[in-house]
């Protein structure tokens, strides 16, 4: 019977538990989770980790012209043992040729023909402290 009781109890104890996390709208965020970032322009590391992962498509695609992102889709943070960044963007075919020193002030192609624009996921890994940054996942559809 008293086996019973603990059973009981702690059954209760772990309905509850899971009550209180599931229900909770602002519930804190498990440690070392993805979280999105709100305000892709504003923030400085997730720029720079974009900025590295086309250059890295860029290198490694053989098309002519240089791409550059069109807007960003989705993006999260994940701290690790530095800084994990998913990325979801929209690239699109520029009017420069290869390597473009300054992407920025290359325009998109405006014809049906050249305009050529792709959906890629990146995941770049940063240790900002160690200045080292890595593109794990570079996928285009």
């Amino acid at each position: 019977m008293a086996g019973a009781g603990k059973c009981l109890a702690l059954l209760a104890a772990a309905l509850m538990l899971a009550g209180a996390v599931l229900g909770s709208e602002d519930r804190p965020r498990l440690v070392g989770a993805p979280v999105d970032i709100p305000n892709t322009d504003n923030d400085e590391g997730l720029q720079r980790a974009l900025q590295f992962a086309m250059a890295e498509y860029n290198k490694a695609s053989n098309d002519m012209y240089s791409s550059r992102v069109v807007r960003v889709i989705n993006a999260k943070k994940q701290i690790v043992s530095g800084i994990k960044y998913l990325i979801k963007v929209e690239i699109g075919r520029t009017t420069c040729s290869k390597p473009a020193t300054d992407l920025q002030s290359c325009t998109f192609h405006d014809e049906p023909q050249m305009a050529k624009h792709t959906i890629c996921n990146f995941v770049v890994y940063t240790v900002p402290w160690l200045n080292q940054i890595k593109l794990l996942k570079s996928e285009c559809q």
